[in-house]
């Protein structure tokens, strides 16, 4: 019995050998063509960045040609140990994947997005005659190299593919430690790296590390921070950005404060519906009320980041991994703005403003105290040192101030708010609806508690106050089961409140769609005094008189959308897409815009070099 099963065995086990080589050998390909990836360049390289390199860059290409062929090919293998049926299928695979690569690399080198149906559509015959001509030259290829393999398996000796499993594995675990550790210690030279490899998500373990004293987050931060400033804090994104596109040309004789209040997950149409008293006279009484403002995230990390940038999703990688703040927060520190900056949630997850917005900014405070409290509480001590600051700031200098709420995204308010909001048995998630709206009022009394305060304080005439939101919430408004954040682009989850004082401005509502995009605009040219063209260093425009949008991207943690006035075009990680009407609804025979979706394309590249 044992006898007749030993040549199946003996030929499995050489099947499998070869297939291990066969990857290797593409993975060394996969690594040539993936050069183009690494294009721009990196920061100054320390040794710690050279290790994490090497050895991200070998396991990555290892496990990339390594997995398809074990989940595609294993299985011939064990059902039917047949060398040629196994190449064929092997060769096949890997030349494929060789096309795709060329493909990605090449678009990614231009445009910054990677291949999906939709890109495919924008690229036109050309890029599907490019990948067929690749995948037959590297048909060819494949054969040669996979019967090449095979015969030199006849005088290998088997211990070399057991040193090559061991030092892939060394790779693997000794890029992940280094990844992880530089992720929690905000080292630049290594998360610099990982974001520009394809299909490349280092992990993080910023809990595990501070649990065993491993990582103190904010003496890290500080610690790096003023590696920077010694080193000079440009110099970490030259290679990879080209922000601003020209020298910042500025005066500010005559500066205003600054407050930006935000609400995590505040919708729009929640004012002017008896949930928020203060923020409505706010608007009636002093403040530009944009009917139809939409932010440019579905999550907090992307609405945050599009207010602070005013620049499209796709960037956020560069200028996370880099610690490269925008144009506005560098304006105001250079202009000596005394930074009073609040979270009720942590600043550093998800929306990671410790290392995008306030990358630059010393001691920051990262979190409210105690972190385990409810998220209303913490907003109420939030505001309780607020106002502490104010009491203890430079009176001789303009302050910029910054208050991020959390009670309305978890839904938490005080026992005394409790059956406030009533609930509505027509909606299908009532109890939940009725504990968001309510939050909402509790953190509307406290926006108007920091609004009499800046008046008792005499500060409104000179002090803009922006209140926002990051994104919005949804409660299967529809009925299509879409609820929450972060899981559509509908304008119940884009479409959110902005009401902007400006001292002298008398109050007004303004109905054309203007987005998150516009804000640091809006502050670069008419706060600190910036001459230059708006796009030097967005992707909007003034606020108050400039055109509305025609076209906005839209960004998620996984994927991105295009909005148009008539529909939105929602990409997938898997390479599809879909078109949606104004109402959210699946529309049966999309049409799409080439010339928006290029207009696309090339703004998302402007920035790199």
């Amino acid at each position: 019995m044992f006898e007749q099963k030993s040549p199946d065995i003996q030929a499995r086990r050489q099947l499998f050998r070869w297939l291990g080589w066969f990857a290797m050998a593409n993975a060394i390909v996969f690594g040539l063509i993936s050069l183009r990836y690494l294009g721009g360049g990196f920061p100054a390289m320390t040794t710690l960045g050279w290790v994490y390199l090497v050895s991200i860059y070998i396991s990555h290409h290892s496990w990339l040609a390594l997995l398809p062929l074990l989940l595609l090919v294993s299985p011939l293998i064990v059902l039917r140990p047949s060398l040629s049926w196994s190449k064929t299928l092997a060769v096949l695979l890997m030349a494929v994947m060789i096309a795709v690569i060329m493909l990605d690399s090449l678009l990614w080198s231009q445009s910054r997005f990677h291949i999906n149906i939709l890109t495919l559509k924008i690229l036109g015959s050309s890029s599907i005659v490019f990948a067929i001509a690749m995948f037959f030259i590297a048909l060819l290829f494949e054969f040669l190299l996979a019967g090449r393999i095979w015969t030199w398996l006849g005088t290998a000796p088997a211990h070399k593919g057991r040193l090559l499993a061991v030092m892939l594995t060394v790779c693997f675990v000794v890029a992940q430690g280094i990844y992880a550790w530089a992720d929690a210690s905000y080292y630049v030279p290594v998360t610099s790296i990982a974001q520009q490899l394809p299909v490349q998500r280092g992990f993080t373990a910023k809990r595990l590390l501070v649990r065993f004293g491993l990582v103190n987050i904010s003496q890290s931060r500080e610690r790096q921070l003023a590696n920077r400033v010694a080193g000079g804090l440009d110099q970490s994104g030259a290679g990879n950005l080209n922000y601003p596109l020209k020298p910042l040309q500025c005066t500010n004789a005559a500066p205003l404060n600054l407050l930006i209040i935000l609400v995590d997950a505040m919708r729009g149409d929640m004012l002017e519906r008896g949930l928020t008293p203060n923020m409505d006279r706010f608007a009636r009484q002093r403040a530009s009320y944009f009917l139809n403002h939409y932010s440019a995230g579905n999550s907090s990390r992307m609405g945050a980041f599009s207010l602070f940038y005013s620049l499209p999703p796709g960037y956020f990688g560069s200028f996370e991994a880099l610690q490269k703040p925008p144009v506005l927060m560098d304006q105001l520190l250079a202009n000596q703005y005394q930074p009073g900056l609040f979270s009720s949630a942590n600043m550093y997850r998800p929306v990671t403003l410790d290392r995008t917005a306030f990358a630059h900014v010393p001691n920051l405070r990262i979190e409210t105290k105690p972190t385990d409290a409810p998220a209303w509480q913490r907003d109420r001590i939030m505001t309780r040192e607020w106002m502490s600051w104010l009491d203890q700031r430079s009176l001789d200098q303009a302050f910029f101030g910054f208050l991020f709420y959390d009670a309305v995204n978890s839904k938490t308010y005080p026992p005394e708010f409790a059956d406030r909001v009533a609930l509505d048995p027509k909606e299908t998630m009532a109890e939940k609806f009725a504990d968001y709206r309510t939050a909402i009022m509790f953190d509307d009394e406290l926006i108007g508690q920091v609004i009499a305060d800046l008046d008792s304080r005499g500060l409104t005439d000179n002090t803009v106050v922006i209140i926002s939101a990051d994104h919005g919430e949804e409660f299967n408004d529809h009925g299509d089961g879409i609820k929450g954040h972060g899981s559509g682009y509908s304008r119940h989850q884009l479409g959110v409140p902005m009401l902007l004082a400006w001292p002298g401005v008398p109050p007004q509502r303004i109905s054309r769609r203007t987005s998150h995009y516009d804000i640091a605009p809006t502050l670069m040219r008419r706060l600190l005094g910036c001459s230059n063209a708006y796009t030097d260093y967005s992707s909007g425009h003034d606020l108050y008189d400039g055109p509305q949008w025609d076209w906005l991207v839209a960004g998620s943690y996984y994927n991105y959308a295009v909005l148009e006035p008539e529909q939105v075009t929602v990409t997938f990680p898997n390479g599809m897409y879909e078109v949606r009407d104004n109402n959210y609804r699946l529309v049966d025979k999309p049409q799409f815009n080439a010339d928006v979706l290029e207009s696309v394309m090339r703004e998302n590249t402007r920035f790199h070099p």
